[in-house]
């Protein structure tokens, strides 16, 4: 089969329109719809990074749970994404500004050999935010 793209990633929330403000502020989202599910469930839908990130209220009858620890939590307990990436320009410039908005920093900034740094921040819902910055094209 051919995939043309990655669609969305689609997010449970307790609060979705306290998680769509955060991206919003934090990352630049922007909103592009929002409409209600078949059984009436809160969908919302930012552009976010060119993908689409859709935030939604648990179905009836499910709650949030606490979220594993960050790292490998996620494979410990078995929960099947480990986090999100998003690629920025310059991940200790990125970190110093969500440090300063009091988002929650789950590691500093990593720089590998091949170049590639990352960072981790944790998200509203449980959600482990990698940021990525990749070495210059050779």
């Amino acid at each position: 089969m051919h995939v043309e793209s990655l669609d969305h990633i689609h997010v449970y929330c307790e609060d979705p329109e306290a998680s769509a403000a955060f991206y919003a502020r934090h990352f630049e989202a922007a909103e592009m719809l929002r409409n209600a599910n078949a059984n009436g469930e809160l969908r919302i839908f930012l552009g976010l990074g060119g993908q689409v990130l859709v935030l939604g209220s648990f179905p009836a009858g499910h709650a949030p749970a606490a979220p594993p620890e960050p790292g490998d939590g996620a494979y410990r307990h078995g929960f099947g994404v480990a986090h999100v990436g998003l690629n920025v320009a310059d991940v200790a410039a990125a970190v110093a500004e969500l440090t300063a908005a009091g988002v929650p920093i789950l590691s500093d900034p990593v720089s590998e050999a091949t170049g590639l740094t990352f960072a981790y921040v944790a998200a509203p819902d449980g959600v482990v935010i990698e940021l990525t910055q990749y070495p210059p094209a050779a």
